[in-house]
């Protein structure tokens, strides 16, 4: 599975940089949230993607209980994946930006596994950050 699609997200392989783009189109509820983001871990471990971005231009707020349920998730996928970044696109709101950075200390908090992390606001920058991934292990 190379991509999956439903009204909530559409999510993407590239094999010509080895990452995972997830876009968001609706606000999820936490069940949808977890289901998309299990799909993309599924598509990570499946295709050893090393890099990963959600483009969350949307600019929906996961609640607390959506916050502990994705940094679980996370946190026992992550262990299964090659991901070694990881971007997340946001409008330009320093709250985004804070929520951002808090669920990933939670992941990090419960994984030895540690992945380098960027918020973007332009999904162009995102992707490129994470190519640069590609760039360094070649050198």
């Amino acid at each position: 599975m190379n991509h999956y699609k439903d009204n909530y997200c559409h999510i993407s392989y590239l094999p010509d940089t080895n990452q995972i783009y997830l876009k968001w189109h609706l606000p999820p509820c936490e069940s949808k949230l977890i289901q998309c983001y299990d799909k993309g871990f599924e598509m990570a471990i499946k295709n050893q993607a090393v890099s990963w971005v959600t483009d969350n231009s949307i600019g929906f707020q996961p609640d607390l209980s959506m916050q502990r349920a994705l940094a679980q998730l996370a946190a026992s996928r992550m262990k299964h994946t090659s991901l070694k970044r990881f971007a997340r696109v946001t409008p330009m709101d320093v709250f985004q930006e804070l929520l951002t950075h808090k669920i990933l200390n939670q992941i990090n908090d419960l994984t030895v596994n540690t992945v380098e992390y960027e918020v973007f606001h332009n999904p162009k920058d995102a992707q490129v950050w994470c190519a640069q991934l590609n760039l360094l292990s070649v050198n």
